[in-house]
């Protein structure tokens, strides 16, 4: 291959992975919007009551997402290799064969819910009363409509994602976003009660789908819809992979709500105050980490299937330096504005422990940096062994944290998360860097220099 194709090529990746952390980086942003807007729009129109059942509810359609069992974003992965390496019609087969699958799954739960809310007391036991029985059933309703809906627009951003179009689709899927928080807030300030709001979201929901699904038609064409191409060995293929990627948001499950849980036990719901607090202001560096992992995924999935393991190398070291380094810089910054950002936030409610604080400042490196290598195996659907290794080692934590708790406060707690994050995160990197076929010491040597942007792509 000639210099000069090479540095075309090296261009494309470069224009295709700004864009890709450009548009990932907009998703905290609407979100923020998003809970910034429609908090304070709610309690007005709708008061502290009746806003706190519809929290509930809307709570509820969330668990529907886990019954794609994962397979939405193995078949990305799988189909963005197959595109790399000329393979279409395999991708084709994918995206198919996982259409199929997530929709008779997404509605065998969707209808197993639905039979739930029709039958059970759900109103009693969730204590709702200032909605009827029938608006809190039929809101709910058309909450689990929107979730199966929004679970067909997954392999829509897969179709972007596998033609070198991630960054294209996570402006859509951002702006279907913001469409439906204007939708809302339009209606609750004209009064619609929880049902028709819901009504509102689901309409807002098909719409955006229907918009995104054309548009990645009109970039790749050759993905058309249909069952043509629906292969039971499809199903079998990305299985494993899939069932083992569940592990991740089961372990952040253990990880956020299970610490919860153990605090409250061993030091009542003022430590958990006060812990939750303190961890919420630490996940502002876990969004940067996390912003860079999802914006070198798709490029190092792409890397894989084209076997440019040179390319895949340089990526995974970009991206590990750039969140080692970035989480460093938000540490330091927290370490010394962290007391005085809990005090205005909380009015002087909160009184933050500083020892435990500090112990989750060093938490937050030890998690970004990790979480950004485990890249190099997801990317590839070769995740299973550090997905079963931390779901073992979250599981394991809440269990030293109550064994900690007693003698170090919230310091103990903070103190299982590190060792959890020291324990799995050397696993990770090592898993990694087999992948890659890569030296530890040449990783180091790259990781530790000055990151220098990304010309060397």
């Amino acid at each position: 291959m000639s210099s000069k194709t090479q540095t075309g090529i090296a261009g494309t990746v470069r224009g295709r992975l700004i864009r890709g952390l450009g548009a990932t980086a907009l998703g905290p942003v609407v979100t923020a919007i998003v809970q910034i807007v429609s908090v304070p729009v709610f309690l007005h129109f709708w008061g502290v009551r009746l806003y706190g059942e519809w929290l509930i509810i809307s709570a509820i359609p969330t668990y529907l997402a886990l019954s794609d069992v994962g397979f939405g974003s193995v078949a990305a992965n799988d189909m963005t290799m197959r595109v790399a390496a000329g393979d279409r019609d395999g991708a084709l087969e994918t995206y198919q064969t996982t259409r199929a699958l997530i929709s008779l799954t997404s509605v065998l739960a969707g209808i197993v819910l639905l039979s739930v809310i029709w039958l059970l007391p759900l109103g009693r036991w969730l204590n709702l009363s200032s909605m009827a029985i029938y608006e809190s059933r039929s809101a709910l309703s058309l909450l689990l409509v929107y979730a199966l809906v929004s679970l067909q627009a997954l392999l829509f951003m897969a179709g972007f994602r596998c033609d070198g179009n991630y960054a294209f689709g996570m402006v859509v899927d951002n702006l279907i976003r913001l469409t439906e928080l204007v939708a809302v807030v339009f209606a609750v300030a004209l009064s619609a009660r929880p049902i028709a709001v819901a009504g509102v979201l689901l309409v807002a929901r098909i719409l955006g789908t229907i918009v995104m699904g054309w548009l990645m038609l009109r970039k790749s064409p050759w993905l058309r819809h249909g069952i043509g191409r629906v292969r039971m060995a499809s199903v079998r293929r990305l299985a494993l992979p899939a069932v083992a990627y569940m592990a991740f948001p089961a372990g952040n499950a253990l990880s956020l709500q299970g610490m919860v849980v153990v605090i409250g036990l061993a030091l009542g719901p003022v430590a958990v105050t006060t812990f939750s607090a303190m961890r919420t202001l630490t996940r502002f560096a876990f969004q940067i980490a996390d912003t860079i992992k999802l914006g070198v995924w798709p490029e190092l999935s792409a890397a894989y299937g084209a076997q440019n393991w040179n390319l895949a190398r340089k990526l995974h070291r970009t991206a590990c330096q750039a969140s080692l380094w970035l989480s460093i810089l938000a540490v330091v910054f927290l370490f010394i504005a962290g007391g005085r950002i809990v005090t205005v936030w909380s009015h002087g409610r909160i009184v933050m422990d500083v020892s435990a604080f500090r112990w989750l400042l060093l938490v937050v490196v030890a998690n970004s940096f990790w979480n950004t290598s485990s890249v190099a195996t997801m990317a590839s659907n070769k995740h299973q062994r550090i997905a079963a290794a931390y779901f073992a080692a979250t599981a394991a934590a809440t269990v030293v944290a109550y064994l900690l708790l007693p003698r170090f406060g919230l310091s103990g707690a903070a103190m299982a998360l590190l060792i959890v994050d020291i324990t799995v995160g050397w696993f990770v990197v090592k898993s990694s860097l087999m992948e890659l076929d890569e030296g530890l010491r040449q990783f180091l040597k790259a990781l530790l220099r000055v990151p220098d942007g990304l010309q060397r792509l």
